[in-house]
């Protein structure tokens, strides 16, 4: 199993591809292409109404970090709003989908979480929790060929049996490469605890069809 803590000067700032926003992306498995991706895991700021880029043959899912509310217009379905207690919200990249912030400060754009991957290629796990005091045991199932951790707020600390790692708010952790001995049956757990305040986490696992 490879693990690699990932921290802002890993991250890679662009604008949107639609040009109405700024994208920073986290982790991505880039291929040729008009997309240029099999997988991408980012965070994305909202500071207005307006469309999203369009994405042919991707799925999606997306989050609230922090900053307000946000309401998603998506073509062919009732509106949603999400805040930061409601779960991934999942959608076709193709679909047309505008949306609406409500700031919690003037000025201050809502930042969102984001994960895509290739339909027919790739799926996607996406949740997010709140540690305080407790712990939570993330399972990695046997068949997933990449998880990614967020850690959004807070401090979080991260163990695989007697092996230990800490992430700071903004950093994230990498799992690939597991090899035969990481997946016994039932899979590999790890065991996730806010290290002194509340922490929020965001859980991503990915593989292949």
């Amino acid at each position: 199993m490879k693990r690699q803590v990932l921290g802002p000067a890993d991250f890679l700032t662009m604008p949107w591809k639609n040009g109405q926003g700024v994208t920073t992306e986290l982790a991505v498995a880039r291929r040729p292409g008009e997309d240029g991706f099999d997988w991408r895991i980012s965070t994305a700021t909202v500071a207005a109404p307006g469309p999203f880029s369009v994405f042919a043959g991707i799925d999606r899912s997306l989050a609230i970090v922090r900053g307000g509310t946000l309401t998603l217009n998506v073509q062919g379905r009732p509106d949603v709003t999400l805040t930061t207690h409601t779960p991934p919200y999942a959608f076709a990249g193709e679909l047309a989908v505008s949306s609406t912030p409500v700031l919690d400060v003037p000025g201050v754009p809502i930042d969102d979480f984001n994960v895509m991957t290739r339909r027919g290629e790739w799926r996607h796990t996406l949740t997010q929790h709140r540690l305080e005091g407790q712990t939570l045991t993330w399972p990695l199932p046997v068949h997933t060929a990449v998880a990614f951790l967020y850690c959004a707020h807070g401090e979080v600390r991260v163990a695989f049996g007697d092996a230990q790692t800490t992430l700071a708010a903004g950093h994230a952790l990498l799992i690939n490469e597991m090899n035969e001995i990481d997946r016994t049956e039932g899979g590999l757990n790890c065991e996730l605890q806010a290290v002194d305040a509340a922490t929020d986490v965001f859980l991503t696992t990915l593989a292949r069809h």
